[in-house]
C-alpha cells in the first residue's frame, strides 16, 4: 500500500497562509508552454478535504511526481495556479538523496512554478518532486469546486472537480498538458459520513484522524491531467449492471432508471463499434447540482447536469432523446479522447468532433428508428454551416494561452468537425471508416496521443490496403487536410449551359455580409466531391462523387444528363457546403416541392430550405426565392424541413423585430406556417402515435406556434392549461406552450405566484424547465422584473446558477422581457458583476442579447452609454463593444432586404378568419402520407395564395408559377430603384 503522512504542522500552516496568487514573474515569456526536457512518469495525489461547509471551504493537497529528465537541467517546471505552495522537496529516487531547492519562481502570467535547484538533475534519471500546498475549495466549477443541494430542510455540500481543459493546475501543481500523460495514485482524505469517488475503484479505506477516513483508489492506466476526477459529498448509488453506476442524491435517486436502462447499451456501442473493450473497471456517472456546461467524460467518471441523468416519468421526450445523446458523447470521449488523446489543444477536435459524430451515428445503433441522420443535419451539419459563416478559426487552430484554449471549445471544434467527419464517411463508406478508426485507435492507443496526420495516415493505410480510392487523386491526408486547415467553407453556383449540355460549377468561400466588411472573398478553395441527381432519375442514393471541383481553379465543367429537368447538387446535403442554382433552376424546384415534395430526399429538402434563405441572407439570391419556396409547406408531411423553416424565420423576425415595417406580416405568415405544422403533429399525436421524434416535435412546435399566436395553438394550449390548474394529468410534451399561453393570457398575479412556485418545489427537472420558460411569457413588467432580479438572491436563492442563462433567455423572449432585461442591467451592473460568482460571463451575456435584438433607436442610444460607462472593468467593455457592433449588422440587413421581404408580405396576405381553411386542409393528410404527384398543376391554399387572394382550392398551372414569381421579382426591383 502506498501511503505517505501529512504532518499535522502542515495541516495547520494551511490555515494560516493566505491562499492566492504569489508574486508574479515573468509574464508570458515561454508562451505558456512547459519545457519539454521532463516528463512525469507517475503521480500520487493526496486530498485532505476537512470541511465543506461555508463559504470559505480550504483543502490541503500533497502532490508525489515521479520525473523523467530527458536533458539535463538545473529548474523543473510544473503548472499551478491559485495554491499556496508551502513545501517542495526533489529526490534521486535510484540514490534515495535529495537535492536541494534553491528558490521557488511562480509565473502568474504563464501558471506554472519553476523549481529552481541547487545542482543539475541529470538526464535519463527519474527524481521525485514532492509539493505540499493549500488551497480554496473553488465557487467557479473549475477546479476543485463546491456545489450543495437542498435535501428536505437541510443543505447539503459537496466537493467535485473539472479539470478540462487547463484547470487541472488549479487543484494540484502538475504537468497541465494532455500530451504528458501518466499513472496517478489518488487518496482522499474526507469525513465519515461522506463517499468519495475517482476514476478507479476504491483500493482500501483506512480509518483516520477526528472521524475522517482515508481513502485509496487502485491506479489509472496512462492518462491526461485534465481527467482525473474526485468527489465527496453525500450523494448515493444506483447500481445498473456490474460496470455503470449512477449517483446522486437521495430526492432524485428514483428518476435514474431511465438512463440506467439506456448507458449499458451505449457503452456496448462504442465497444462492439471499435472493436476495443472499454478499458477501465468501472463507469459512474455522477449528476452535479451545479455545472455550468452539458457534461464531463473524466475516466470512468463522468460528470452530468443533472436534466441529463434524472429523468422523471414525465419528463419531456425530447429531453429523454437528448440525454441519451449526451450519454452517448461522453462514452465515446472513453476511446476519442481518454484512450487517444489529442496531442495538444489545436487538436482538440480529434477529441470532440469524433465524440460529436458519434453521439448520433452510435446512437443510432443503441436505437434504430431514431432518424439521427435528420436529427444531424439539423442540430450539427446545419447549425455548423449557419456558425460558420462569420469569420472563424479552421477545425485545426493555434492555441496557447488559458483563455484561447478555452474559446476552441465551440461549435467549429463540435459540430463542423463532426460534419466533415460525416463527408468523409461518405467518401470512403462506413465499411473502411470503421476499419480505419479501428487501425487508428489500435495504434495510438500505445502512444497515447496523436495529431491529425496520425488519423489520415491511419485512412491512407487502410485505403491503401484495399485498394480504395475517394478520388481526383487525392489522399485522406490531403482532402481532410483542406478542409480542416482552412477556415469557412464554399458555396457552389451551379448553372446549366444548354449549349453544351453541362453543369458550370464555380466555387467563392461563403459568408454572410457584414457591417465591418466581414463578406468578402479571400480566394480561398476546396476540394469539393461533387454529387447531383435530376427530375429524370431521382437517384437520392448515389453519395459518392463522380466528379471533383479544382482546387486551383474557381470553375469546373460536369457533363449534364440531357432532357433531364430540374437538379439538386449536394446528394443528401453530405456535403459541407451550400448551394445556389439559376433562377429556372429554383423555379423548377419550387414547382416540384408544389407538385410533389416526397419526390426529393428529406435531408435535400431541408437543405434547399436553409441553402436558400441563408443565400438570401448573404446577398447570393433575391428574398422572393425562399419565401416562395416556403408556400410548399402546406404539402411537408416530414418533421425535419420544419426545423429548417423555424430557424429560418425565426431569424427574419429577431431581424425585423418589434416596431420594424412589415413586422407584423411577417409575424402573421409565419404564424399560419407554424399552425399548419402544428395542427398535423397535435392529430398524430392525439391519434396515439407515441414516436419519439414526433413528440419531440410536437413539443417544440406547439411552442413555437403558440409564440406566434397562432389561434389554434392558443386556444389548445389554453384548454390543456385549464385542466392543469384543475389537477388533471397533461402531456408533459405540451406543458412548454400550455404553461406559456396560461400566464401570457391570465394576468392575475396569483397565476404567476403559482407557476413561481412550482418552479421552486418541483422535483421534475423537465417540468422546471418548462415551468423556466413559460414565467418568461408574462406581460406584466413587475413579474418578469421580479423573476429576473431573482438571480441577485445568491447561492441558497431560487435560481441557480447554473440556470442563470436559461432564466435570461426566457425574460428576452418578448419586446416587453427585453426592456426588463435592460432594465435589469443598467440598474444592477455593478452587484452583477461583484456579487455573481460569474458575474462578467451573466453581463456579457445580457447584454449580447440585448444588442442582438434590440432595433428601437432609443434603446440603442441606450445601449451605447451602457457600454461607454466607465465603471465597468475593460474586459466586459471590450465584450460590449464586440456585441454593438451586432447592432450596425442588423442595421445593414435591413437597409437591405427588409423592404423586400416587406413587400412581398404584404402581396401575400390573406384575412385572417381564412384560417381556419388552412387548418382544414393541412389535417387531410397526415405526417406519414406523402401527398400525391399532381404533375400538370399546383394546388395553394388560400393563405398561400400570389399577388391577391384566391379561394382555398385554387389551381395555377406550372407557367403561371413561373410568371408570377419572375414578375414578382422585376416589380421588386423597380419598386427598390423607384424608392
Amino acid at each position: 500500500m502506498r501511503t505517505f503522512a501529512i504532518p499535522t504542522l502542515f495541516l495547520a500552516l494551511v490555515r494560516l497562509f493566505p491562499f492566492g496568487t504569489q508574486a508574479a514573474g515573468s509574464g508570458y515569456a515561454t508562451a505558456h508552454r512547459l519545457p519539454t526536457d521532463t516528463r512525469p512518469e507517475s503521480y500520487e495525489l493526496r486530498f485532505v478535504l476537512p470541511d465543506l461547509d461555508g463559504t470559505e471551504s480550504t483543502f490541503a493537497g500533497v502532490t508525489k511526481i515521479t520525473v523523467a529528465v530527458l536533458r539535463t537541467v538545473d529548474a523543473i517546471t510544473l503548472n499551478l495556479k491559485d495554491l499556496e505552495v508551502t513545501n517542495v522537496t526533489v529526490t534521486d529516487v535510484k540514490l534515495c538523496r535529495d537535492v536541494v531547492v534553491r528558490e521557488l519562481e511562480y509565473r502568474s502570467g504563464d501558471e506554472q512554478l519553476e523549481i529552481r535547484l541547487g545542482r543539475p538533475v541529470l538526464a535519463d534519471r527519474n527524481y521525485s518532486v514532492t509539493v505540499s500546498y493549500g488551497g480554496r475549495i473553488r465557487t467557479d466549477d473549475t477546479g476543485l469546486y463546491k456545489s450543495s443541494y437542498a435535501e428536505g430542510d437541510a443543505i447539503k455540500w459537496l466537493a467535485v472537480t473539472q479539470f478540462q481543459p487547463v484547470y487541472a493546475r488549479r487543484a494540484f501543481p502538475c504537468y497541465d498538458e494532455p500530451a504528458y500523460k501518466a499513472v496517478y495514485d489518488v487518496s482522499v482524505v474526507k469525513k465519515k459520513h461522506q463517499i468519495a469517488l475517482s476514476n478507479m475503484p476504491v483500493r482500501e479505506i483506512v480509518p483516520g484522524q477526528n472521524g475522517t477516513d482515508v481513502v485509496y483508489f487502485e491506479s489509472t492506466p496512462p492518462m491526461s491531467s485534465y481527467l482525473v476526477a474526485i468527489y465527496v459529498g453525500e450523494f448515493i448509488p444506483n447500481r445498473f449492471d456490474s460496470q455503470i453506476t449512477i449517483y446522486t442524491h437521495k430526492t432524485y435517486i428514483n428518476q435514474t432508471s431511465y438512463i440506467g436502462a439506456e448507458a449499458p447499451k451505449h457503452l456496448n456501442a462504442l465497444s462492439d463499434y471499435t472493436g476495443i473493450k472499454y478499458t477501465l473497471p468501472k463507469m459512474d456517472l455522477l449528476a452535479v447540482p451545479d455545472l455550468s456546461f452539458g457534461a464531463m467524460e473524466n475516466w470512468g467518471i463522468n460528470t452530468y447536469r443533472e436534466k441529463y441523468l434524472l429523468l422523471h416519468d414525465e419528463t419531456k421526450t425530447k429531453m429523454k432523446m437528448t440525454a441519451s445523446i449526451i450519454v452517448q458523447h461522453e462514452f465515446t470521449h472513453q476511446w476519442f479522447g481518454n484512450l487517444v488523446t489529442c496531442a495538444w489543444w489545436d487538436y482538440t477536435w480529434l477529441n470532440e468532433g469524433f465524440a460529436e459524430y458519434f453521439q448520433y451515428f452510435a446512437t443510432k445503433l443503441v436505437r434504430p428508428n431514431w432518424p439521427v441522420e435528420e436529427m444531424f443535419l439539423i442540430e450539427a451539419h446545419q447549425s455548423a454551416l449557419s456558425y460558420d459563416q462569420e469569420p472563424r478559426h479552421p477545425i485545426t487552430t493555434s492555441v496557447n494561452t488559458p483563455d484561447e484554449i478555452d474559446s476552441v471549445f465551440d461549435w467549429i471544434t463540435y459540430k463542423k468537425a463532426a460534419s466533415v467527419l460525416r463527408m468523409l464517411r461518405y467518401l470512403v463508406t462506413e465499411e473502411l471508416f470503421q476499419l480505419s478508426l479501428r487501425n487508428y485507435l489500435n495504434k495510438y492507443r500505445e502512444k497515447y496521443v496523436a495529431k491529425p496526420m496520425d488519423l489520415f495516415a491511419s485512412f491512407d493505410s487502410t485505403l491503401c490496403d484495399e485498394n480504395y480510392t475517394i478520388g481526383n487523386d487525392l489522399s485522406v491526408h490531403v482532402f481532410m487536410s483542406n478542409w480542416t486547415l482552412q477556415s469557412g467553407y464554399p458555396v457552389l453556383k451551379i448553372a446549366k449551359n444548354e449549349t453544351s449540355n453541362t453543369y458550370s460549377v464555380t466555387q467563392n468561400r461563403f459568408l454572410i455580409e457584414l457591417a465591418d466588411g466581414g463578406s468578402i472573398d479571400d480566394g480561398a478553395a476546396w476540394h469539393v466531391g461533387l454529387t447531383f441527381t435530376t427530375e429524370r432519375d431521382k437517384n437520392f442514393t448515389r453519395t459518392r462523387p463522380l466528379f471533383w471541383t479544382d482546387r486551383i481553379s474557381k470553375s469546373t465543367e460536369v457533363p449534364a444528363p440531357p432532357n433531364s429537368g430540374w437538379y439538386i447538387f449536394n446528394v443528401r446535403s453530405i456535403g459541407f457546403y451550400r448551394v445556389n442554382y439559376d433562377m429556372d433552376n429554383w423555379i423548377a424546384l419550387i414547382e416540384q416541392l408544389n407538385r410533389s415534395p416526397a419526390d426529393i430526399h428529406v435531408l435535400n429538402r431541408a437543405q434547399l430550405i436553409s441553402d436558400s434563405f441563408n443565400l438570401a441572407r448573404a446577398g447570393h439570391l433575391n428574398y422572393t426565392v425562399p419565401l416562395l419556396l416556403s408556400k410548399y409547406l402546406r404539402n411537408e408531411n416530414s418533421v425535419t424541413p420544419w426545423y429548417s423553416v423555424k430557424d429560418c424565420f425565426s431569424y427574419l423576425l429577431e431581424h425585423m423585430s418589434y416596431g420594424v415595417n412589415g413586422h407584423e406580416a411577417l409575424k402573421a405568415y409565419v404564424s399560419r406556417l407554424a399552425g399548419i405544422v402544428y395542427n398535423k403533429l397535435e392529430t398524430h399525436v392525439t391519434s396515439g402515435d407515441d414516436g419519439y421524434y414526433v413528440k419531440s416535435a410536437w413539443d417544440a412546435f406547439s411552442k413555437w406556434a403558440c409564440e406566434l399566436d397562432n389561434k389554434d395553438c392558443t386556444t389548445r394550449a389554453l384548454e390543456y392549461f385549464n385542466k392543469w390548474q384543475t389537477g388533471e394529468r397533461i402531456p408533459a410534451d405540451v406543458k412548454d406552450a400550455a404553461f406559456c399561453a396560461g400566464i401570457r393570457n391570465d394576468p392575475d398575479t396569483s397565476t404567476f405566484d403559482k407557476m413561481f412556485s412550482l418552479y421552486t418545489t418541483t422535483t421534475s427537472i423537465s417540468e422546471k424547465t418548462s415551468v423556466e420558460s413559460a414565467l418568461g411569457c408574462s406581460a406584466n413588467r413587475t413579474q418578469l422584473y421580479r423573476f429576473i432580479n431573482h438571480i441577485l438572491d445568491g447561492p441558497q436563492g431560487p435560481i441557480k446558477v447554473k440556470d442563470f442563462k436559461s432564466v435570461i433567455a426566457s425574460v428576452a423572449s418578448t419586446s416587453l422581457g427585453l426592456d426588463v432585461l435592460h432594465e435589469f442591467l443598467s440598474t444592477n451592473l455593478n452587484r452583477t458583476l461583484n456579487e455573481l460568482p460569474n458575474g462578467q460571463e451573466i453581463a456579457k451575456y445580457i447584454y449580447s442579447i440585448l444588442a442582438t435584438k434590440m432595433t428601437d433607436r432609443v434603446q440603442i442610444e441606450k445601449l451605447q452609454n451602457l457600454k461607454n460607462t466607465t465603471i465597468i472593468p475593460e474586459s466586459v467593455r471590450q465584450s460590449f463593444e464586440k456585441s454593438f457592433k451586432k447592432v450596425n449588422d442588423r442595421k445593414l440587413w435591413l437597409e437591405k432586404y427588409s423592404e423586400v421581404i416587406n413587400q412581398w408580405m404584404l402581396e401575400n396576405q390573406e384575412p385572417l378568419e381564412e384560417e381556419t381553411i388552412t387548418t382544414a386542409a393541412s389535417t387531410e393528410s397526415t405526417i406519414t402520407t406523402e401527398i400525391k404527384s399532381t404533375v400538370s398543376s399546383i394546388t395553394i391554399s388560400a393563405p398561400f395564395s400570389t399577388v391577391s387572394p384566391k379561394p382555398s382550392n385554387a389551381t395555377y398551372n406550372v407557367q403561371n408559377c413561373r410568371t408570377v414569381l419572375l414578375v414578382t421579382i422585376l416589380l421588386l426591383i423597380v419598386n427598390k430603384c423607384i424608392l
